[in-house]
């Protein structure tokens, strides 16, 4: 269900159900459930990357497609990595291809032992129409690995979008 921008009553104007059915009950029900997408995996395997610039992290099943009315898109991801080394691996997010964070993107974990990735991003002015959200990531060396149920712990990763303007 989509917004409709409600009606400017005139004084004496002959109100429908069609009318009422469109200003209230739709805005209601788009208001009630507004767009979201959302992906939680359980692969057989867990990602890993040695990319030393930013990539997606799985094309297919950590990319979400939203339609917007217009406005703001609360993104977040969250689940379990480590490095191979005592080294860095950082986290961003597209927006219709383009990075949202800096040089080091939004989020940088350190560490050779399991660690919390989690990136909460509010995505302003975001015009009406099809987006794609992709979750990127690199390390600065040598390997990261991203848990999404493989061995040796059974994490699952949590990533959505939903419009909230």
């Amino acid at each position: 269900m989509t917004w409709t921008t409600p009606n400017t009553w005139s004084v004496d104007e002959l109100v429908t159900a069609s009318m009422l059915n469109v200003g209230l009950r739709d805005n209601l029900n788009a208001l009630k459930a507004p767009p979201t997408a959302q992906r939680v995996l359980d692969q057989a395997a867990n990602y890993t990357t040695t990319s030393t610039s930013f990539v997606d992290v799985d094309p297919v099943n950590l990319t979400l497609t939203i339609t917007s009315a217009g406005g703001d898109l609360l993104v977040h991801y969250h689940g379990s990595v480590l490095n191979t080394s005592n080294l860095l691996t950082m986290f961003d997010l597209t927006l219709d291809g383009v990075r949202v964070g800096g040089e080091e993107g939004l989020i940088v974990v350190k560490g050779n032992h399991e660690a919390l990735a989690s990136v909460t991003r509010l995505l302003t002015s975001v015009p009406a129409g099809v987006h794609t959200i992709r979750l990127q990531w690199r390390v600065d060396t040598p390997t990261g690995t991203l848990l999404a149920g493989g061995t040796p712990v059974a994490i699952h990763p949590q990533f959505w979008v939903r419009e909230v303007s």
